[in-house]
This record gives structure tokens, C-alpha cells and sequence, in this order.
């Protein structure tokens, strides 16, 4: 598949699908874990830094130089561990917002087309999951009840590795589809 003996930093340098697939089989569950057990992210969250960690690596490989697999490796944590920063940095910021947005809401200051406008938001959700097949209804259901992706593919009949790229997908298409309806609302 790929050459055990050559390190992944040069694998990567000279070709960089099969170094990314090597790194990918290296490092990428151990990151995984690392970021659930540690840092106590979702996995859905812990992967998606993953995968930033890792294209990352790949498009920047050549200004880099590496003595051995050891300083590779801890090149990887070191960036890992950056995103993992940015991402409680910036989710602090968001929740902070969330506090301030809940507070407002408890004082009853309440707009009667802000809830007009969540209620259209509703409709154009309820219509958007409508058009989906229901595995993909149940998959966003499930991953949305934070159930593990193992788990997921018992009721489902994908394969377990594929189901995060679906979710991923989905999530992408539905947040799309609901923004250009929104702007379409707009526009009348």
C-alpha cells in the first residue's frame, strides 16, 4: 500500500496522496482520541481538527525539514494542539454570546418578527429534511443525540468509515439549501 520503511514526512514531499493516506493511518485516530479523552470534544469535532491538521501538513510540507518520524510526529501534535487552542478560543467566544443571547431572552424582550422569522426557519428545515431518504434523516438524528458513528452504522446500512463523510455532507447541503431560501425570503 505504502512504503513502511520510508518516513511519512518524505512520503509526503514526493507524493502527497499516498503520504496523506500513510499520516492519515499513522496519526489520525490517535489524534482522535486524543482530542475526546483530553480535551473532552464531540467526535465529529475532534475529526474535523483532524483533518485541518492534516491538510494543513500536506500543503505546507515543503518548507519543512524533519531530522526524523519522532520531530515529525511531534510537528503534528504541536499543530494539533494549535487548532485545538483556537477552537476552545474561539468557542468560548460563541458561548459567551450564547450567555449574553439567553440572558436577553429571559428578560423578555422579545420581537414579534424575530419570531416570525425562527418559525419560517423551521418550516424551510422541515421542508428540507422532508426531501432526504430516511437513512440520512436517521444520521442526522442520531449524530445529533451525540450517538457514535459505530453505533450509527448498526441502523444504518453504510459503512461506519463513511458515515462521517455523509454527515459532513448533509450538514454542508442543509446549511446551504436553508441559506439560499433564506436570502430567496429576503429578496420578496
Amino acid at each position: 500500500m505504502f512504503s513502511k520503511n520510508k518516513p511519512t514526512y518524505q512520503l509526503l514531499k514526493k507524493n502527497q496522496k499516498k503520504g496523506l493516506e500513510k499520516m492519515y493511518n499513522l496519526y489520525g485516530s490517535k489524534l482522535c482520541a486524543y482530542g475526546i479523552k483530553n480535551w473532552n470534544l464531540t467526535e465529529d469535532d475532534a475529526w474535523e481538527l483532524v483533518y485541518k491538521t492534516m491538510y494543513k501538513i500536506e500543503k505546507n510540507i515543503n518548507n519543512y525539514s524533519f531530522e526524523n518520524e519522532a520531530k515529525f510526529s511531534s510537528f503534528i501534535y504541536k499543530i494539533f494542539i494549535n487548532y485545538l487552542r483556537n477552537f476552545f478560543r474561539d468557542n468560548k467566544t460563541k458561548q459567551q454570546y450564547l450567555n449574553i443571547t439567553e440572558i436577553n431572552n429571559n428578560i423578555d424582550i422579545e420581537d414579534k418578527n424575530d419570531q416570525l422569522e425562527e418559525s419560517e426557519q423551521v418550516k424551510l428545515l422541515n421542508n428540507e429534511l422532508e426531501k432526504l431518504e430516511d437513512w440520512q434523516r436517521m444520521l442526522l438524528l442520531l449524530r445529533a443525540q451525540d450517538m457514535p458513528y459505530s453505533e450509527i452504522a448498526k441502523y444504518i446500512d453504510k459503512p461506519e468509515k463513511q458515515l462521517k463523510v455523509y454527515y459532513g455532507r448533509l450538514k454542508t447541503k442543509i446549511s446551504k439549501q436553508l441559506e439560499n431560501r433564506k436570502e430567496l425570503m429576503y429578496e420578496k
